[in-house]
């Protein structure tokens, strides 16, 4: 077989050996377990020490056969090589593994000083090499730092041949050329070697890599999921233990109005399992059951037919069941985001509000016929003692006489002015806030005094207020009481001015006004000329709903009474 000058059949032989070397190196570094590499940094070093040094050895001809191969060739590559991978500890038991195998061969053309010379340069450069990947002015190129590695060792391998061509005797200048060619295989085979060798270790590497960092994302992932588990379980505890924990009937159904949950009070109300089942076919619709136990079920079907054609409708109402329960009913959308998927239903027990609200407008009812009977009774026996005191000062010509007699006049019209006062103001607090427009409501009032030549405004822009449903008797003193003590009131306003959180209600008029002094005065029971009783009612009927009034104008310039309107008993249509 003919041989080139420069590659010959021995270093095509080697090159396929050295593939074998490779297959080893990458069988055995790929086995290196992960719990290793992640955990302790100095048994990684050492494995990779070992299996790059267990590969140096096995690359040594002389071991397996009796020749007179050279020890060092394409497995000097490999003691570096450890170094730049895991550092000085790797490159050292690398390099005395490869000489344990060096000395067991006993064979090459190197003195044991010059292999050693050799090995602790390898050492040297991968470690050199293996820190300076941490400077910050080094390549960061993985693949420059293997070049830059192979290149070291292929100064090694001319540092090698030169001892070995030493070593030989004198060559004829052919044979020392042809020597010289004979190098360059070496160069080329350690750089490309080193590089091959370094880049499927750091194919390994990345692998690695990848698989930890997707096992510890996995991990995370699970941890994540393990909290979010605990977390909903804890909420889904909290909120079973506090939904239980009401005396509310609760009951949650889907679009369809199938029953999808419910607590224990609403099983009580409904006559259904007290455990919910899996199966939520089980119960059916809500109404169905409702249906069986309502006094009244058209009405009850009336207001709830429509809430699957209008899904945004909260429903409030009260149900009388047959067995005389009565139950405050809350209907409200059950939302996932913005879309609505369900309703939920609470059934609040309202069966001793309602008959002691009921007792109570009973006794009412009955104190206000007292009331009535006794007041008209009253009334009949002052007319008639007022008419036997007109009789008796007609005749009387006594002087002192006449002046008792006018005394007790005016004792019984105080005593019949206060008797139509109960009458007005009989049914003050029995019945419910209701909201209802100022405008309107002060309209009503003006209407009872429109031969007065006032000239009455009204700017409240339909503002509503929650108050006690003798509102009216409010405005209507308020413009007795201008015109009994303004003197010459002839305009009257109502106004409003919005002072966040608040609202005030600005009654004004342009007569005397009051005193300084009696600012205060005015709203105290039986102050002032007449019964002294108009504004001190128009302070209690405010009160029931949390409005205060005061006046704030100037005397002589016009009354001004300015009603404060707390947070959330007014709205704006």
């Amino acid at each position: 077989m003919i041989e080139l000058p420069v590659i010959s059949l021995d270093i095509v032989r080697e090159a396929i050996q050295n593939f074998a070397i490779i297959a080893t190196l990458v069988l055995l570094y790929n086995f290196i377990p992960d719990s290793i590499i992640s955990r302790s940094k100095l048994t990684f070093s050492l494995c990779v020490g070992g299996i790059f040094g267990l590969a140096a050895a096995i690359s040594i001809p002389a071991l397996w056969q009796a020749t007179g191969n050279p020890v060092l060739g394409f497995n000097i590559i490999l003691v570096p090589l450890a170094g730049f991978i895991g550092g000085p500890v790797s490159a050292a038991v690398a390099a005395i593994i490869f000489l344990l195998g060096s000395a067991a061969a006993s064979s090459g053309s190197l003195a044991a000083t010059d292999l050693l010379i050799v090995v602790v340069s390898g050492i040297l450069l991968g470690s050199l090499i293996h820190a300076g990947r941490s400077w910050k002015h080094f390549p960061a190129s993985f693949l420059v730092q293997l070049f830059i590695l192979g290149m070291g060792v292929a100064l090694i391998e001319c540092y090698s041949f030169v001892l070995s061509v030493a070593l030989q005797p004198a060559l004829v200048p052919l044979s020392y050329f042809s020597s010289i060619l004979s190098i360059i295989p070496f160069v080329v085979f350690s750089i490309g070697g080193t590089i091959l060798l370094g880049s499927i270790v750091g194919f390994i590497d990345s692998k690695k890599q990848a698989e930890r960092e997707l096992h510890d994302h996995k991990d995370h992932l699970e941890l994540l999921v393990q909290e979010r588990t605990a977390e909903l379980r804890q909420a889904n505890s909290l909120q079973k233990a506090t939904i239980e924990a009401t005396a509310d009937g609760i009951v949650v159904m889907d679009k369809d109005g199938i029953i999808q949950e419910y607590n224990q009070r609403a099983a009580q109300i409904l006559n259904i399992p007290a455990h919910s089942s899996r199966d939520t076919e089980d119960y059916g619709a809500c109404t169905d059951h409702l249906v069986a136990f309502l006094s009244d079920p058209e009405e009850f079907l009336r207001l709830i037919t429509p809430l699957s054609e209008s899904a945004e409708k909260v429903v409030t109402t009260n149900l009388t069941f047959t067995n005389g329960r009565i139950y405050e009913l809350y209907v409200h959308p059950q939302r996932l985001g913005d879309r609505i998927i369900g309703r939920v239903w609470s059934f609040h027990d309202i069966t001793e509000q309602r008959h002691a609200e009921e007792a109570v407008a009973a006794a009412n009812n009955k104190l206000v016929l007292l009331s009535n009977i006794t007041r008209h009774d009253i009334l009949n026996q002052i007319t008639g003692l007022h008419l036997h005191l007109e009789l008796l000062d007609h005749e009387n010509r006594d002087h002192v006489a006449s002046t008792h007699i006018s005394t007790m006049k005016k004792s019984l019209d105080v005593i019949r002015e206060q008797l139509e006062f109960t009458r007005d103001y009989q049914d003050l607090g029995l019945k419910k806030p209701e909201w209802q427009d100022i405008g309107m409501v002060f309209t009503r009032a003006v209407e009872s005094f429109s031969g007065k030549n006032i000239v009455f405004s009204c700017e409240t822009n339909h503002v509503e207020i929650l108050a006690d449903s003798m509102l009216g008797q409010v405005f209507y003193n308020l413009i007795d009481n201008s015109l009994r003590h303004g003197e010459r009131v002839s305009e009257i306003r109502l106004s409003v001015k919005k002072d966040d959180p608040v609202l005030f209600l600005m009654y004004e008029d342009n007569g005397a006004g009051v005193l300084p002094e009696e600012k205060e005065k005015i709203f105290q029971k039986g102050f002032g000329k007449h019964t002294g009783l108009g504004m001190f009612l128009i302070k209690e009927i405010l009160s029931i709903t949390g409005i205060t009034i005061r006046e704030t104008g100037t005397w002589q310039q016009g009354a001004r009474f300015e009603i404060r309107i707390p947070p959330g008993k007014f709205r704006f249509p």
